[in-house]
Protein backbone atom coordinates (compact mmCIF):
# COMPACT_ATOMS: atom_id res chain seq x y z
CA UNK A 1 0.00 0.00 0.00
CA UNK A 2 1.21 3.30 -0.97
CA UNK A 3 2.30 5.94 1.88
CA UNK A 4 0.52 9.15 1.91
CA UNK A 5 3.05 12.25 2.00
CA UNK A 6 2.51 14.01 4.84
CA UNK A 7 2.18 17.90 4.56
CA UNK A 8 4.31 20.25 5.88
CA UNK A 9 2.84 21.79 9.13
CA UNK A 10 4.15 25.22 7.31
CA UNK A 11 1.07 24.98 4.95
CA UNK A 12 -1.35 24.87 7.31
CA UNK A 13 -0.05 27.81 9.36
CA UNK A 14 0.20 29.81 6.13
CA UNK A 15 -3.02 29.03 5.62
CA UNK A 16 -4.72 29.43 8.43
CA UNK A 17 -2.87 32.97 8.28
CA UNK A 18 -4.44 34.15 4.95
CA UNK A 19 -7.95 33.34 6.12
CA UNK A 20 -7.35 35.29 9.55
CA UNK A 21 -6.27 38.25 6.71
CA UNK A 22 -9.40 37.15 4.54
CA UNK A 23 -11.30 37.75 7.06
CA UNK A 24 -9.90 41.21 8.09
CA UNK A 25 -10.15 42.46 4.78
CA UNK A 26 -13.81 42.29 4.55
CA UNK A 27 -14.53 43.89 8.09
CA UNK A 28 -12.04 46.35 6.46
CA UNK A 29 -13.97 46.95 3.51
CA UNK A 30 -17.57 47.60 5.45
CA UNK A 31 -15.41 50.06 8.17
CA UNK A 32 -13.77 52.10 5.25
CA UNK A 33 -16.75 52.07 2.87
CA UNK A 34 -19.34 53.03 5.76
CA UNK A 35 -17.47 55.32 8.06
CA UNK A 36 -18.31 57.24 10.05
CA UNK A 37 -21.20 55.22 11.27
CA UNK A 38 -18.98 52.06 11.17
CA UNK A 39 -16.32 53.90 13.41
CA UNK A 40 -17.31 51.32 16.10
CA UNK A 41 -16.06 48.62 14.22
CA UNK A 42 -12.13 50.28 15.17
CA UNK A 43 -11.55 47.69 17.97
CA UNK A 44 -12.84 44.95 15.52
CA UNK A 45 -9.47 45.80 13.16
CA UNK A 46 -7.75 46.03 16.45
CA UNK A 47 -8.64 41.86 17.15
CA UNK A 48 -7.48 41.07 13.64
CA UNK A 49 -3.91 43.18 14.20
CA UNK A 50 -3.52 41.04 17.53
CA UNK A 51 -4.59 37.93 16.00
CA UNK A 52 -2.35 38.11 12.91
CA UNK A 53 0.23 38.88 15.48
CA UNK A 54 -0.53 35.51 16.86
CA UNK A 55 -0.29 33.69 13.98
CA UNK A 56 3.24 35.06 12.94
CA UNK A 57 4.64 33.79 17.02
CA UNK A 58 2.83 30.43 15.83
CA UNK A 59 4.91 30.53 12.54
CA UNK A 60 7.86 31.93 14.50
CA UNK A 61 7.83 28.90 17.00
CA UNK A 62 7.42 25.89 14.56
CA UNK A 63 10.32 27.72 12.75
CA UNK A 64 12.91 27.19 15.39
CA UNK A 65 11.72 24.01 16.44
CA UNK A 66 11.68 22.73 13.04
CA UNK A 67 15.14 21.24 11.07
CA UNK A 68 13.81 20.70 7.61
CA UNK A 69 11.59 23.07 6.42
CA UNK A 70 9.53 23.32 2.48
CA UNK A 71 11.84 26.44 1.36
CA UNK A 72 14.35 28.50 2.90
CA UNK A 73 14.02 29.57 6.45
CA UNK A 74 14.57 33.06 6.13
CA UNK A 75 11.16 33.14 2.86
CA UNK A 76 9.03 31.86 5.80
CA UNK A 77 10.17 34.37 8.27
CA UNK A 78 9.72 36.94 5.55
CA UNK A 79 6.77 35.95 4.61
CA UNK A 80 5.18 35.44 7.93
CA UNK A 81 6.25 39.06 8.66
CA UNK A 82 4.92 40.65 5.00
CA UNK A 83 1.62 39.25 5.78
CA UNK A 84 1.76 40.67 9.21
CA UNK A 85 2.20 43.84 7.54
CA UNK A 86 -0.53 43.93 5.40
CA UNK A 87 -3.04 43.54 8.75
CA UNK A 88 -1.31 46.25 10.40
CA UNK A 89 -1.53 48.83 7.85
CA UNK A 90 -5.30 47.67 7.25
CA UNK A 91 -5.90 48.61 10.81
CA UNK A 92 -3.04 51.47 11.17
CA UNK A 93 -5.65 53.56 8.08
CA UNK A 94 -8.67 52.80 10.06
CA UNK A 95 -7.67 54.08 13.55
CA UNK A 96 -6.34 57.18 10.94
CA UNK A 97 -9.73 57.99 10.13
CA UNK A 98 -10.63 58.48 14.06
CA UNK A 99 -6.94 59.56 15.51
CA UNK A 100 -7.40 62.89 12.25
CA UNK A 101 -11.11 63.55 13.24
CA UNK A 102 -12.45 62.47 9.72
CA UNK A 103 -16.04 63.67 9.14
CA UNK A 104 -16.97 61.24 5.98
CA UNK A 105 -14.79 58.92 3.88
CA UNK A 106 -13.53 59.37 0.45
CA UNK A 107 -14.56 57.51 -2.88
CA UNK A 108 -10.68 56.40 -3.07
CA UNK A 109 -10.53 55.53 -0.10
CA UNK A 110 -12.96 52.79 -0.57
CA UNK A 111 -11.73 51.80 -3.95
CA UNK A 112 -8.58 51.08 -2.35
CA UNK A 113 -9.99 48.95 0.64
CA UNK A 114 -11.32 47.31 -2.18
CA UNK A 115 -8.65 46.76 -4.46
CA UNK A 116 -6.65 45.60 -0.84
CA UNK A 117 -9.50 43.00 -0.22
CA UNK A 118 -9.05 41.42 -4.02
CA UNK A 119 -5.42 41.21 -3.38
CA UNK A 120 -6.16 39.42 -0.06
CA UNK A 121 -8.39 37.20 -1.97
CA UNK A 122 -5.66 36.26 -4.54
CA UNK A 123 -3.14 35.29 -1.64
CA UNK A 124 -5.22 33.32 0.06
CA UNK A 125 -6.29 31.35 -2.98
CA UNK A 126 -2.43 31.26 -3.66
CA UNK A 127 -1.86 30.37 -0.16
CA UNK A 128 -4.42 27.42 -0.82
CA UNK A 129 -2.26 25.94 -3.32
CA UNK A 130 1.20 26.88 -1.94
CA UNK A 131 1.85 22.90 -0.60
CA UNK A 132 2.30 22.29 -4.49
CA UNK A 133 3.98 25.84 -5.63
CA UNK A 134 6.79 23.22 -7.56
CA UNK A 135 4.01 22.29 -9.64
CA UNK A 136 0.63 23.81 -9.40
CA UNK A 137 1.05 27.07 -11.88
CA UNK A 138 -1.73 28.77 -9.94
CA UNK A 139 0.46 29.36 -7.26
CA UNK A 140 2.27 31.66 -9.48
CA UNK A 141 -0.08 33.24 -11.05
CA UNK A 142 -1.86 34.32 -8.53
CA UNK A 143 1.48 35.89 -7.46
CA UNK A 144 1.41 37.65 -9.93
CA UNK A 145 -2.45 38.87 -10.24
CA UNK A 146 -1.51 40.56 -6.30
CA UNK A 147 1.12 42.87 -8.39
CA UNK A 148 -1.24 43.84 -11.36
CA UNK A 149 -4.00 44.86 -8.46
CA UNK A 150 -1.56 46.56 -6.68
CA UNK A 151 -0.82 48.75 -9.62
CA UNK A 152 -4.38 49.47 -10.04
CA UNK A 153 -3.90 50.88 -6.22
CA UNK A 154 -0.92 52.97 -7.21
CA UNK A 155 -3.35 54.76 -9.82
CA UNK A 156 -6.13 55.36 -6.87
CA UNK A 157 -3.95 56.46 -4.74
CA UNK A 158 -2.78 59.25 -6.72
CA UNK A 159 -5.97 60.03 -7.90
CA UNK A 160 -7.04 60.32 -3.95
CA UNK A 161 -3.55 62.40 -3.86
CA UNK A 162 -4.93 64.70 -6.56
CA UNK A 163 -8.30 65.30 -5.74
CA UNK A 164 -6.99 66.16 -2.17
CA UNK A 165 -5.12 68.29 -3.13
CA UNK A 166 -7.21 70.57 -5.77
CA UNK A 167 -10.31 70.38 -3.79
CA UNK A 168 -11.04 73.86 -4.04
CA UNK A 169 -14.51 72.95 -2.15
CA UNK A 170 -12.91 72.90 1.14
CA UNK A 171 -13.66 75.50 4.00
CA UNK A 172 -11.34 76.80 6.11
CA UNK A 173 -12.50 74.16 8.90
CA UNK A 174 -11.98 71.24 6.55
CA UNK A 175 -8.70 72.01 5.29
CA UNK A 176 -6.91 70.10 8.27
CA UNK A 177 -8.47 66.93 6.93
CA UNK A 178 -5.92 66.94 3.92
CA UNK A 179 -3.08 66.19 6.34
CA UNK A 180 -5.18 63.64 8.00
CA UNK A 181 -6.34 62.07 4.82
CA UNK A 182 -2.62 62.13 3.62
CA UNK A 183 -1.76 59.86 6.51
CA UNK A 184 -4.61 57.85 5.79
CA UNK A 185 -4.09 57.19 2.21
CA UNK A 186 -0.27 56.37 2.61
CA UNK A 187 -1.15 53.79 5.36
CA UNK A 188 -4.36 51.75 3.07
CA UNK A 189 -1.44 52.22 0.14
CA UNK A 190 1.19 50.76 2.11
CA UNK A 191 -1.51 47.76 2.72
CA UNK A 192 -1.77 47.26 -0.56
CA UNK A 193 2.19 47.14 -1.25
CA UNK A 194 2.55 44.51 1.47
CA UNK A 195 -0.08 42.28 0.07
CA UNK A 196 2.44 42.79 -3.13
CA UNK A 197 5.49 42.33 -0.76
CA UNK A 198 4.28 38.71 0.40
CA UNK A 199 3.50 37.55 -3.12
CA UNK A 200 6.90 38.95 -3.79
CA UNK A 201 8.41 36.40 -1.71
CA UNK A 202 6.13 33.89 -2.85
CA UNK A 203 7.15 34.36 -6.46
CA UNK A 204 10.73 34.23 -5.05
CA UNK A 205 10.49 30.94 -3.38
CA UNK A 206 9.42 29.87 -7.34
CA UNK A 207 12.04 30.88 -8.89
CA UNK A 208 14.51 29.63 -6.47
CA UNK A 209 12.65 26.26 -7.21
CA UNK A 210 13.15 26.44 -11.37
Amino acid sequence: MARIKKEDPFYALFREFSQEILNASEDYVRLVGGYPETISMIPTMKLHETRSDAHVRKIMKELYTSFITPFDRDDISDLALKMDDIVDYMESACTGLDLFNMSTTRVEAHQMAELTHQAIVELDVMFNHLANYKRDPLVREKAIAVGEIEDQGDAVYEQGMRHLFHDDSLDEARRGHVVGWLRVFDRMEASLDACDAAAGVVRSIIMKSA
